[in-house]
């Protein structure tokens, strides 16, 4: 018999896919709550609601209820299905970005490393989990401005993500952040190649509002403009920035990205 919070969480996984996640995390909190209730706790769908939850947080930057929520739904999945099974990866790695964004990053580096080593202790190397991690491990690296390990690392990422597709949103999420790479490095020519590319993408399966096309939309901006081409980065953030400001407000660093590249 299905549960009568199945309908939720069916709507807050739209609504996240279409990056309303405060409509999200709201319908994720109203599922989970039913799902326990109904189900258990250790239920897989309410660990795995539990997980989503915690990713609409991650994307409102409340980062300290995305990791209540993932940790939550980690320590279910390590006891109902143990620390080595792909849902608990997935999970463990997720919970390592929440961490990560927080500032924490030796707590999220070695979380993501225990990731890698024991999804390639079960010859998983390209496991998705196990890529994820080491995507996290180039992302906070490059938090941290280490651009000379990050760069090759998210490189890796995408050449093993080949096998996801080469427009999953995973694969796009490796490209993206080795576009931020490059420009940090100065490898202008390929930063552009892969934003535009991750632009291209998302623009045509997201649309032009949602939250994932706005960030590639001001990284490409910011490449354009270092490249000394302010005739093309200046029309494209004038742009994004009024579609940032209507979908994700006056305060979100997004938006205030674009300001500032357009007054410098």
């Amino acid at each position: 018999m299905m549960s009568d919070s199945y309908p939720l969480y069916g709507q807050a996984a739209r609504a996240f896919d279409a990056g309303r996640y405060a409509e999200a995390a709201s319908l994720y909190e109203q599922a989970v709550t039913g799902l326990e209730s109904e189900r258990g706790p250790d239920e897989d769908a309410t660990l795995q609601a539990l997980l989503e939850w915690g990713l609409a947080c991650y994307n409102l930057r409340r980062y300290d209820e995305a990791e209540a929520h993932q940790r939550r739904a980690l320590e279910g999945r390590i006891r109902t299905l143990g620390a080595d099974h792909g849902d608990t990866l997935n999970t463990r790695v997720r919970l390592a970005d929440s961490i990560g964004a927080q500032g924490r990053f030796a707590e999220a580096e070695a979380l993501a490393r225990e990731n890698i080593a024991l999804g390639e202790a079960k010859d998983w190397s390209l496991h998705q989990s196990v890529v994820a991690a080491r995507l996290t491990l180039a992302w906070l690296w490059r938090r941290q401005e280490r651009w000379a390990e990050a760069t090759p690392l998210a490189r890796k990422a995408v050449e093993q993500t080949h096998p996801f597709g080469e427009d999953s949103p995973f694969a796009l999420a490796a490209r993206h952040l080795l576009a931020e790479c490059l420009l940090h490095t100065g490898d202008l020519a390929e930063a552009e190649e892969q934003a535009v590319r991750v632009h291209r993408q998302r623009t045509r399966k997201l649309g032009t509002e949602h939250p994932h096309t706005i960030v590639i939309r001001l990284d490409l901006a910011r490449v354009l403009a270092a490249a000394g081409r302010p005739d093309e980065a200046r029309p494209l953030a004038e742009q994004t920035l009024a579609t940032s400001v209507r979908v994700l407000g006056n305060e979100h660093p997004h938006t205030q990205g674009l300001r500032e590249l357009l007054a410098a």
